[in-house]
């Protein structure tokens, strides 16, 4: 996505997000057979104003300092908007979708920063060929630029969650032509996001309370609430985008001690079980509260040069 100078090889980098409450770290290495692996992940809670302390003390505990850095942009920072494809040269793309989107934001272009990912074509059935266009303010990535910058990083990129989750799910099967189905839930968020290949298809942003699941007397709504959006982003994919929906859902989150697979299995078409994230790390490791909060910025560290 806001892409800055890039590296001409990887050696691991580091995956970081910004939330309102806090910071995600997640720290890649290549391993000894050459793949890249995350090494460690972390999760604290501060204040916005004490983020360049938090960030430099996260930094230093994982031993990461001075790695290639890729930010993730949360869901509430950003937007994503389907528009027609521009018919103009590629390298005029991003300008010509920019003014594309000007009559969807409620705040000036000129407040925006806008970059563009592909629309799979195989999805269009008929239609003209689409581009996705993602637009943030121009404060956000400015504050993003300068807090790295007081860190002693090296910002490579900015991406957003749905290309983040991407990275992760794409290793998840190794057959490029199925769908792969991500469930990510946290308390205030949750996403739904379908891949294939290196390829995001298709993601849902929407509000999700860890704290009603909790409570006995609204824990049935909320995995109503849940299958229903399972069953919408189901629905979409295959009678609007012509693909085949996955027969399993990788589940990531909210709690550990939630058994929401088998909560959520019932209430859904396909099978429910969570995303092991042990294959993404180096060594056995148990998903716990710094794993959840942190797989965007997993998916983030996992970052190719290429994607």
């Amino acid at each position: 996505m806001f892409s800055f100078l890039k590296s001409k090889s990887v050696s691991g980098a580091l995956g970081i997000e910004l939330h309102n409450d806090g910071i995600s770290l997640a720290v890649s290495r290549i391993d000894q057979s050459g793949a890249l692996k995350i090494s460690a992940c972390q999760y604290k809670e501060c204040l916005p104003a004490e983020r360049v302390t938090v960030l430099v003390e996260m930094v230093s505990e994982l031993g990461a300092d001075g790695s290639d850095c890729h930010v993730v942009l949360s869901p509430g920072q950003f937007k994503t908007y389907p528009i027609e494809k521009p018919k103009v040269e590629e390298n005029e793309l991003a300008d010509a979708a920019r003014w594309k989107v000007k009559d969807l934001l409620d705040f000036d272009l000129e407040e925006a920063v806008t970059d563009v990912y592909a629309f799979p074509e195989d999805a269009l059935r008929g239609r003209p060929a689409q581009v996705n266009v993602v637009v943030s303010r121009k404060a956000i990535i400015q504050e993003i630029v300068d807090l790295i910058g007081n860190t002693g990083l090296e910002l490579k990129s900015i991406d957003i969650a749905d290309l983040a989750i991407r990275n992760v799910a794409q290793s998840i099967s190794d057959n490029h032509d199925r769908a792969v189905a991500v469930l990510y839930l946290r308390n205030g968020a949750g996403m739904m996001v379908l891949v294939k290949g290196p390829t995001v298809y298709f993601s849902r942003h929407f509000d999700f309370s860890s704290q009603a699941l909790n409570e006995p007397s609204q824990q049935d709504s909320v995995i109503q609430q849940l299958a229903l959006e399972v069953q919408r982003s189901f629905d979409y994919f295959e009678s609007q985008m012509g693909q085949v929906p996955p027969q399993t859902i990788y589940l990531v989150g909210p709690s550990p001690n939630i058994p929401l697979a088998n909560m959520l299995g019932g209430s859904i078409a396909a099978k429910a079980m969570l995303l092991d994230l042990s294959a993404f790390f180096e060594g056995d490791i148990m998903s716990g509260v710094n794993e959840i909060y942190s797989f965007a910025a997993i998916g983030g560290a996992l970052r190719s040069v290429e994607s």
